[in-house]
């Protein structure tokens, strides 16, 4: 009878505590996603649930079932969760933390980087745009906000007609590519993808080889090594006055 008891006993400890335990808190130590807010989250600590905020401009990312963290949005996933914190916004910054466009659609290669809502100016590598849907540095062509052509300071040529018909534009996965030397450089060339130019560099030593499409030695393209042996030359004659 007593080992009933104590089996009673224990079962009703355990159903009580089932009982007690907090909705908002599926394990009884962790970090949760709260509701449909992206930016809030539950901390429980022995099944006492906290509610908090991350910093304004940062979201909730559930990690694992039991932990998570705050984090830039495209680490995230939010999912339905599309809820966020009023903006706590400043001169410089939309919210107090994250990465934004500088606002201008010709100048896409600079972008905001917000902490504390101060902002510090950062540029791309030469030639590509930031892309806020992915925080990363992306081709300008692929960047929703950027006018490619007035950023690259080039307007892809339009193809040669055929029969007298301007051909269309191949817009397919693969697309339309075609290539041009940069009007102010041998060093650099254009690509146009789909009727948008691109920007490559052949780097230091080597210039783009209209011919073949590539980059090559000056010698092997003649008005590149032209140019090339002037500045020489000009450079050797200011060395010597």
């Amino acid at each position: 009878m007593a080992k009933t008891f104590i089996s009673a006993f224990l079962c009703l400890a355990m159903f009580g505590s089932m009982v007690l335990a907090s909705p908002e808190c599926p394990s009884p130590n962790g970090r949760f996603a709260s509701g449909d807010q992206c930016d809030a989250y539950t901390e429980c600590q022995d099944d006492v649930p906290v509610p908090k905020l991350c910093p304004d401009g940062l979201l909730f990312h559930q990690r694992t079932k039991a932990t998570g963290e705050c984090t830039y949005a495209p680490y995230s996933t939010c999912k339905e969760r599309a809820r966020l914190q009023p903006a706590n916004s400043t001169d410089e910054c939309p919210r107090q933390f994250g990465f934004y466009p500088n606002g201008d659609n010709t100048k896409c290669g600079v972008y905001r980087n917000c902490a504390h809502g101060v902002a510090s100016l950062t540029k791309c590598p030469e030639g590509l745009a930031f892309n806020e849907e992915t925080y990363q540095c992306d081709w300008p062509d692929l960047v929703a906000n950027c006018n490619a052509e007035a950023f690259l300071g080039f307007n892809c040529p339009a193809a040669d007609p055929v029969d007298g018909i301007a051909p269309e534009v191949d817009v397919s996965p693969e697309g339309e590519l075609r290539y041009y030397r940069h009007p102010q450089t041998c060093k650099k060339y254009f690509v146009c993808v789909n009727g948008h130019p691109r920007l490559y560099n052949c780097g230091k030593y080597l210039a783009f080889n209209s011919q073949s499409k590539l980059c090559d030695f000056y010698n092997k393209v003649p008005e590149c090594y032209a140019l090339l042996k002037e500045k020489q030359r000009l450079k050797a004659e200011k060395q010597q006055a």
